[in-house]
């Protein structure tokens, strides 16, 4: 899933989201009010692999497994499941009783069944969904059916009985139970869907016709935890508790109140918090008297959990577009793709960039130190059979590649060297660069963000001396979004250098991070780099090559064929990983932003999860009346922790 976000402002769910959990004593509240920083655009769960959707759609519509607090899939849906020994047949047992019910939250008059999770998949082949890509050439005959080669009656999805579901895979997948908590694997009511016009009949599908997902609570069905009630672009979403829900009594909130947040005022969250009106607020480094509001909520600011998500630095290594640039030679353009291209080059921009100082523009030092992310995943995603943890697997392999032993644990920076910029500048001269580089940066023409972006500009140009320079061009929120998040034109990827991809795991396998630069499985961030999918473009093939992603890509051919030694697969995938960082292809920044923040949610009782959907999930989340003391929040981490 696609999951391009906002450093500036991409933090704001998770401040609380994924931090918190916990314990049944405190006096509790029954809404639970914060902000949002970037409207939905459809709620046509299925279809969407945006992470603006997906956060909210997953308390709409009720997944097969959802997570508990620990991180652990558990049942939803399904009550239980089971595979065959290769792993290439998944079948899941649905609790009867589940209720689909409308946005004012009647009771439809239908269970949700079997039947309707094939529905789910059949409508997303027939729309192209965005999240096709991820299970497409995984389940038998899906991804012919999506081109007209086959029937659906081919495809391996079937409803044995109106609770039994059955999932036929091409080759052993084994970690698809962690997958059923993406949308992709979501169910539909057929009667529902087909009644919301012509186009939306199975099998004859036109968007133009069909009014299933459009931006209003009715033109869905609900089965999750909570109904949409109110969704006012720019201004407020709203849900309120699903009565019907099969399992109510562990949904703790009746009411979820979503404010449009916009990003100006750096004071608006801690302000709507001191007045009652959010249950959490960061405690932002940037501000002039930080110190005084750390003095005053000393004994409440709170470090939320480490994310899934990891943010970084890409490199647009085929622009064609140029409206937002000051270069005005053919020549200076050629240079600075060469430039980019060049494995030095970017490895001088990848050792000249501080980050702690990057990150501390927004947050105290020693957050910011904890939120950097050192890899293009998550450090301890999988383990080995031994409990070696992933990163240190990348870490080996990086070794084996370069000579130099490094440590790719959050939380310190094993790349910053400015001592290695010269040696790495003087290579790329040699290889016919010529310098000084301009290098052109999007942001929003926020205040912080450009702030953000000028830290980054600084440290570069004065650890290059001058050699790389930064030109940075502020935007429009919607243009700036419009350009570095959700564009799928390569040719209009109109930057040089992108603070604003993020990604965050799909399913419990390195596969999930490391296909994003996939040149034969339509990698998420070719469109990031400049490229176009699957050798698309004979000019964006040469650059693919040139940077050596042919290389990377028969790696996680070779990864990816392992099916049955998983020791053996992550191995291979973490020299995959490893050969991205000592290539420089992608710079690792940090976890989704987790600055110091109060909070009322009580500790660890809402879901958790480093792959899939998800920890968007906000059943089991109990607010208190009282914001939570550091000395309640470390009692609750000792006993959650055991």
């Amino acid at each position: 899933m696609k999951k391009v976000l906002g450093l500036s402002l991409s933090a704001l769910m998770v401040l609380t989201l994924t931090a918190c959990g916990g314990n049944s004593g405190p006096e509790l509240a029954n809404s639970y009010d914060y902000f949002y920083s970037t409207d939905m655009s459809t709620l046509d769960y299925v279809t969407t692999n945006k992470a603006n959707n997906h956060q909210h759609t997953v308390n709409f519509v009720e997944g097969l497994l959802q997570n508990d607090a620990t991180g652990a899939y558990i049942p939803a849906a399904a009550e239980s499941y089971e595979t065959n020994e290769d792993a290439t047949v998944w079948t899941f047992h649905l609790r009867e009783g589940i209720q689909w019910v409308t946005a004012t939250g009647e009771e439809y008059g239908a269970e949700l069944t079997a039947h309707d999770y094939v529905t789910g998949l059949r409508h997303a082949a027939d729309f192209d969904s965005e999240m096709l890509e991820l299970v497409d050439t995984m389940i038998v005959n899906l991804k012919a059916y999506a081109e007209g080669t086959a029937s659906w009656e081919d495809v391996g999805v079937k409803a044995l009985d109106d609770y039994t579901l059955e999932y036929t895979l091409n080759d052993s997948v084994p970690y698809f139970d962690t997958m059923t908590t993406y949308t992709i694997l979501y169910p539909i009511n057929q009667e529902f869907l087909e009644s919301k016009g012509a186009g939306c009949k199975l099998g004859a599908p036109d968007k133009n016709t069909c009014e299933f997902g459009l931006l209003q609570p009715d033109s869905i069905l609900y089965s999750g935890p909570f109904i949409l009630s109110n969704l006012t672009a720019k201004s407020q979403i709203s849900y309120t508790k699903n009565n019907s829900y099969w399992d109510a009594d562990n949904v703790f909130v009746d009411t979820v109140s979503l404010i449009y947040f916009d990003g100006t005022d750096k004071y608006g969250i801690i302000n709507a918090y001191e007045n009652g009106q959010s249950v959490a607020a960061p405690i932002r480094g940037d501000w002039a008297d930080y110190s005084d509001y750390a003095e005053t909520y000393k004994d409440y600011m709170i470090a939320p959990r480490p994310n899934a998500y990891s943010f970084g630095i890409n490199f647009n290594l085929n622009r064609t577009s140029y409206k937002y640039t000051n270069k005005e030679t053919e020549a200076e353009k050629e240079n600075t793709r060469n430039a980019l291209l060049n494995s030095d080059f970017r490895n001088a921009i990848f050792s000249a960039f501080d980050r702690i100082s990057y990150l501390s523009v927004t947050m105290q030092e020693d957050v910011a130190i904890s939120n950097l992310r050192n890899m293009n995943g998550v450090p301890a995603l999988v383990h080995t059979s031994d409990g070696t943890s992933y990163d240190k697997l990348v870490a080996a392999a990086y070794q084996e590649m370069t000579g130099n032993e490094i440590d790719l644990s959050d939380g310190q920076d094993p790349f910053y060297n400015p001592d290695a910029v010269d040696g790495y500048i003087e290579k790329a001269k040699a290889a016919g660069i010529t310098f000084p580089v301009t290098l052109d940066l999007l942001c929003e023409d926020l205040d912080t963000a450009q702030a953000v972006a000028s830290s980054l500009k600084t440290s570069v140009e004065t650890n290059t001396d001058g050699q790389i320079l930064i030109n940075i061009i502020p935007l429009p929120e919607d243009e700036y979004t419009a350009v570095a998040f959700y564009n799928n034109n390569p040719d209009a990827t109109d930057y040089d250098i992108s603070t604003a991809s993020g990604w965050g795991p799909d399913y419990a396998d390195p596969k999930t991070f490391c296909d994003v630069y996939s040149i034969a499985n339509n990698g998420a961030f070719l469109t990031n780099i400049g490229l176009y999918p699957e050798g698309e473009n004979a000019q964006s093939d040469a650059a693919a090559q040139a940077v050596g992603l042919d290389e990377y890509q028969q790696l996680l051919d070779e990864a990816d064929a392992i099916k049955s030694d998983l020791d053996a697969r992550y191995e291979v995938y973490a020299k995959a990983d490893a050969w991205i960082l000592a290539n420089a292809v992608y710079v690792p920044v940090q976890q989704q932003g987790t600055n110091l923040t109060v909070t009322k949610v009580v500790p660890f009782t809402q879901p958790y999860a480093l792959g899939g959907a998800g920890g968007y999930k906000m059943n089991f989340m109990k607010v208190q009346v009282e914001p939570v003391t550091v000395e309640e929040y470390e009692a609750a981490k000792t006993e959650f922790e055991g």
